[in-house]
This record gives C-alpha cells, structure tokens and sequence, in this order.
C-alpha cells in the first residue's frame, strides 16, 4: 500500500486511472447474475416472455435510477467506505457501525460464495457433460478461487485491477459473443422469433412469482454501488471530475 500526503493528512496514493475504475465497476456489475439470472427470470414468470422482458426493463430502470443516486453521493462527499459513510453522515456512528459489521459478516460474505460457486459450477460442468458435478468439488473449488483472490487483493492493488481488468474484458467479449449470436439467429432462423409473436399469451405469474422474478433481475444488475467505496482513495482525480461534470450537464447536481 502506498501513502501520500492530502492536505496534511496520510492518506492511500489514488492509482487507480479511468480505465481500471470502468472495468472495476463494470467487472462488479457484470458478474455471475448475468449468466444465471435470465433461466429464473423465465421461470418465475411462468414462461411468459412479455411479463419478462417488462420485468428486465423494471429492474433496469430501479438500478439507472439508485446508481445516479450513487454517482451524485459519490461526488459530492468523494470518501471511501460506501455504505458506511453515508450512512454515518446522515444517521450517525451507531447505525453505520451496524450496517458495516452486517455487510462485513453476512451480505458481502455470501455474494462472494454465490458468485464462487457459480464460477466453480462453470468450471467444472464440461468434465461432468450429461450430469451434474458432485457439491464437494464445487465446494472444493469455490474456496480455492476465494482464497487466490483473497490472496491478490491483500498482496497488491496493481496486480487485483490488472486481474479485474484481464476478466472485465473477457465477461464483455462472452456477452458480445452471445448477443451477436443471438442476433444472427434471430434474422437467419424464423422459428427463433415465435416465442415473442405471442409474448404475453402465457400464462400470467401471481404477486409472489413477479417479486420473485424481479430478484433474478436485480442480482443480475446489481454492483453499481461498488465504486462509491473506493471513491477516495484509489479514483484518480480527473475521474472524479468527469462524473462531477457529467452530472452537472445532466442537471444532477
């Protein structure tokens, strides 16, 4: 970790340029909810994809909306801690210190392993083709890719983004992949384009299917929060004032 020195105070060297801190809040936001989520999305709404494609918008709109709440509490009190601060600063230390000790323990801890286990699942589906791979390996598996992550992000910040960085641009070129795929599909085969000619002829999910569907599709989105807790420390400042910017010209802030 490298130190400098802002305004009297020591404090860690921002190093962290434009590029790393997209692909770090890309990187967060497309995740393993990405590759998962769609198949629950589908389910929960009983295979009626009129209800889904107006659910994936929903979602859509809620995380625009929370993260431009975000990007305005971002730049208006640039400090690192995310949650924690912002709940400091406008409640107080007792219900920060409960916020952060329940991410710390329950919320953060958890996303990890889900997103581990899906990794591991992934992994080691192509040697098990025509079944699924045993709990333990994937267990197995999920632990060892936490602890070689813990291990980078603990030995340096240059080497985490470099990985972060390295998996952003694959996750993208996997996605590129799928939706040109998926496009060439759509204008080669007529019988792709059938299920959305009736999309709303399915049969309509109750209250609690919607909600639960509505879940897939904010795991899916979610991470745009990410980047608010490195906001003072690592972001390089000519970031922090092209978002100031942008918010300005968009009558944000």
């Amino acid at each position: 970790m490298k130190a400098e020195v802002d305004d009297g105070k020591v404090c860690l060297k921002r190093c962290l340029g434009f590029f790393d801190s997209v692909c770090f809040l890309v990187g967060c936001i497309i995740g393993a909810g990405i590759f998962v989520s769609p198949k629950g999305v589908l389910e929960y709404c009983q295979l009626n994809v009129g209800v889904a494609l107006c659910i994936w918008a929903a979602c859509g709109m809620v995380c625009i909306m929370c993260s431009l709440c975000y990007a305005e509490l971002g730049t208006s009190l640039p400090f690192s801690g995310g949650e924690y601060y912002h709940v400091k600063r406008g409640l107080g230390s007792l219900p920060a210190f409960v916020t952060i000790w329940t991410l710390i323990l329950f919320i953060r801890p958890a996303s990890n392993a889900a997103r581990a286990l899906i990794f591991a699942e992934y992994i080691s589906q192509p040697f098990y083709s025509g079944c699924p791979p045993p709990d333990l390996l994937k267990k197995i598996l999920a632990l060892g890719i936490l602890w070689v992550l813990c291990i980078i992000n603990s030995k340096s910040i240059k080497m985490s983004t470099w990985v972060q960085n390295i998996f952003t641009v694959l996750k993208m070129m996997s996605l590129t992949l799928i939706i040109v795929y998926g496009m060439i599909e759509l204008g080669s085969n007529p019988k792709a384009s059938e299920p959305f000619k009736e999309a709303f002829d399915s049969e309509v999910p109750n209250a609690v299917q919607t909600a639960e569907s509505f879940f897939q599709g904010l795991y899916a989105y979610g991470g745009w929060n990410y980047l608010n807790y490195m906001a003072g420390m690592y972001l390089y400042p000519p970031l922090y004032h092209l978002i100031t910017t942008l918010l300005y010209k968009c009558g944000l802030t």
